[in-house]
């Protein structure tokens, strides 16, 4: 990536922020896209694979990996449970990379309790190959 193109994507993503979109930075900076099926309660979220993801080795960043998956599980907590919850507990399981194309992460319930959900991500390559499967525990947040 050009350091132009990292300048005006930081750009991006601070007006973002500063307007209080609810595209957050990070969100923004990644270039997050959210689809939201209200009849298998899923969220799916896209993001193409930048060079802003990978770790020194060439890889896409473990942390890279467990942040877009937490993201989708907030989300889908968040929006199926009408009230946003926050992780206890996470366990990603890194099976393959991708170093080109986009991410597809889908997020969907395992068991969803009144105030303890457990859900599941599944990310995935262009290919339909899984790269990750993370796990989570949230809690919903009282009013």
């Amino acid at each position: 990536m050009r350091e132009e193109e990292l300048i005006e994507k930081v750009r991006q993503a601070m007006k973002a922020h500063e307007d209080g979109s609810p595209d957050v930075f990070l969100y923004s900076l990644f270039d997050f896209e959210f689809d939201y099926i209200a009849e298998s309660e899923e969220v799916h979220l896209d993001a193409p694979v930048t060079e802003l993801m990978f770790n020194p080795v060439g890889f896409i960043h473990g942390g890279i990996i467990t942040y877009i998956a937490d993201t989708a599980l907030g989300h889908l907590c968040a929006a199926f449970n009408e009230r946003p919850s926050v992780s206890l507990e996470l366990k990603t399981q890194f099976l393959r990379t991708s170093r080109s194309g986009s991410l597809h992460a889908k997020a969907a319930f395992l068991k969803k309790g009144s105030g303890v959900q457990f859900a599941e991500c599944t990310i995935k390559d262009d290919q339909g190959e899984i790269l990750s499967r993370t796990s989570g525990t949230f809690y919903t947040i009282k009013e």
